[in-house]
């Protein structure tokens, strides 16, 4: 039994890590693409066209099981462990496992939530149940969050048959709202309106949450979600405490209800919003300002030292999409350098940033679309010839994009600036970590990035394995981890220094001997150092290399009674099916989280 619990146990923590309990990890979101196919259900079950065919979700390995069930049964089927848990005996440990991770840095924050759905609908287990409808607005942090728990709430229910919105939910809804301040929750329900199909509006009414018994501050911002700025203010002026929050609500609505025919913001109203938001909250985002002002250089350069690392980071393509970063123009030409300073601020190099966030920002910067399809995008077929059935499809034309897409060189070298010094802040490992990568000429012509078309990444193997080892080794200022080549029929050491930029550690691929990926002398390796984990970083693994790795694992481990990690990284492989290993873990493509997916498993958190 015990046995059974840990094996259990060790699948709710990989399905909280990775959102899928797949054996292997391809950065696919199954939550998401979950929720979006049980709406596009529920959609087509209540428009006239019924007899119109389901249309199937995107063809990836990770979605099989969607194509071959309804979403229901896939959501009840992945989260099958938790009742597992429940039967073993172990019901009390499930919530303590979500709470702890919920303070990760590398959890699934959507897998945390659809796992606390499924416990809050555990009917048999009423303590449980309890504990979970509490524990709501610890771990939904923000609107987003708390919707779609209320969205898997609502598809389980649709899958057992229950109405959903029992006392348990009703609760939890009205501890939500309660436990924000209402300077917060007035930031928060004008920030995000609505997320996955639900509004504040629908939420508040469905719980039956009776405005009057609810503390004044919270009364003000929930009446303005249904009245409106214009009513609350007449309701609410002169009563005791609430002028400061009327004045909060008065600049939060700037952008969100114009009269008609006026506009819906403009450049003192985004600017008195911005410096508002920052003295009372000390942090501003992108969705706290409207987007069409975002086109604006008086709005940004009143705007960028006050936004959050993650902000300042998606502002060099918003700012770059309304071409304020153009050299040659002279409306913008002090932004770039407010950006510069910015990007290499020590609050956003030490922040939550991370360097595969600045890579991809990067590349979408220096390689914007450079192409677009005639008419908005939309395929034109021409008329059947004589004599032939049916319609012929025609290739869409593709013309050059007239958009410019020259870059800035400052903004360029701040970036790779910033992922140097992003690297540095990722919290050290004290576990021995020995990190095999390929140099091979594919590597650096390759191109990489899950969720794109292969080939049509920007993303080299090269830059994706360079990255990845700088997040792994701290940017070089962890000693207990080593990066080695595969050169020749050796392993070669590469030293990777304190303030090594992603340039220089490619040339330091370049410049080494090739040789080729031998998952053998990788183990090896870590063997005779005695590490806990090692990784291979290539491009490709075949089906078969993949099977005689495992075995190879299987086999060193239980014949030295060692507990060695192996991550096969293959940044461009798809569609293969490795069978469950102890100690293995397979990633498939590149993404933002490829390496803290890594440095999870190598912490041995799943």
């Amino acid at each position: 039994m015990a046995a059974d619990t840990d094996a259990s146990l060790a699948k709710l923590k990989q399905l909280l890590v990775t959102g899928s309990d797949s054996v292997a990890w391809n950065g696919s979101h199954l939550v998401r693409h979950l929720v979006d196919w049980f709406q596009r259900s529920e959609r087509q079950r209540h428009s006239k066209s019924n007899s119109t065919p389901q249309s199937p979700p995107p063809d990836d390995d990770s979605k099989s099981r969607l194509r071959a069930s309804n979403p229901g049964d896939t959501l009840i089927n992945c989260t099958s462990v938790i009742p597992k848990l429940v039967e073993e005996g172990k019901a009390e440990v499930i919530l303590d496992t979500l709470r702890a991770y919920n303070q990760l840095p590398y959890v699934d924050k959507e897998a945390l939530v659809l796992c606390l759905a499924v416990v809050s609908k555990q009917s048999d287990q009423k303590k449980l149940v309890t504990d979970a409808h509490s524990s709501v607005r610890e771990l939904c942090t923000n609107t987003h969050l708390f919707f779609l728990f209320i969205q898997i709430s609502k598809m389980i229910s649709k899958q057992t048959g229950h109405s959903g919105w029992g006392r348990g939910l009703r609760r939890a809804v009205n501890e939500w709202y309660l436990s924000w301040e209402p300077r917060r929750l007035a930031l928060e329900v004008t920030r995000h309106f609505s997320a996955y199909g639900w509004t504040h509006r629908d939420v508040i009414r469905l719980a039956h949450l009776k405005l009057k018994e609810l503390p004044l501050g919270t009364q003000v911002v929930l009446h303005y979600v249904f009245m409106g700025l214009e009513k609350t203010v007449q309701e609410y002026t002169g009563k005791d405490n609430t002028s400061e929050l009327l004045e909060l609500m008065q600049v939060l609505d700037k952008d969100g209800h114009p009269q008609e025919g006026e506009k819906s913001w403009d450049v003192d109203q985004v600017i008195n919003k911005v410096n508002k938001l920052h003295e009372m909250f000390g942090g501003l985002t992108l969705d706290d300002v409207p987007s069409q002002s975002l086109k604006s250089p008086e709005v940004w350069s009143h705007m960028l030292d006050k936004l959050e690392g993650e902000s300042t980071v998606a502002s060099v393509n918003r700012m770059c999409k309304a071409n304020l970063l153009n050299p040659s123009s002279e409306s913008s030409h002090a932004l770039p350098s407010k950006l510069v300073e910015r990007l290499t601020h020590s609050d956003v190099t030490s922040g939550c940033v991370t360097p595969t966030q600045v890579l991809m920002a990067l590349h979408s910067y220096e390689h914007p679309t450079r192409f677009v399809g005639d008419a908005g995008g939309k395929i034109f077929e021409r008329k059947p010839s004589k004599g032939v059935a049916g319609k012929i499809p025609r290739a869409p034309v593709r013309t050059p994009s007239k958009k410019n897409t020259k870059v800035n060189p400052q903004v360029v070298d701040a970036l790779h600036t910033l992922i140097t010094a992003s690297a540095k802040s990722v919290e050290k490992t004290s576990r021995k970590l020995g990190i095999c990568v390929d140099v091979r000429g594919s590597m650096s012509t390759s191109h990489v990035w899950t969720g794109n078309p292969e080939g049509k990444g920007e993303v080299t193997g090269h830059e994706g394995a360079a990255v990845t080892i700088l997040a792994l080794t701290s940017g070089g200022t962890n000693p207990a981890a080593t990066t080695l080549a595969f050169s020749e029929n050796t392993l070669t050491e590469i030293q990777v220094t304190e303030g090594m930029t992603l340039l220089q550690l490619i040339n330091k691929f370049k410049e080494t001997v090739i040789g080729e990926v031998n998952v053998g002398e990788a183990l090896k390796w870590a063997k005779e150092n005695e590490a806990d984990t090692v990784v291979v970083l290539t491009h490709k693994f075949e089906q078969h290399v993949i099977y005689s790795a495992t075995q190879s694992l299987q086999q060193l481990n239980d014949a030295n009674s060692t507990h060695i990690r192996l991550v096969l990284c293959g940044l461009g492989t798809k569609h293969v099916h490795p069978q469950q290993t102890e100690n293995f873990l397979l990633v498939l493509g590149f993404d933002q989280r490829t390496p803290s997916i890594i440095r999870a498993f190598h912490e041995c958190s799943f």
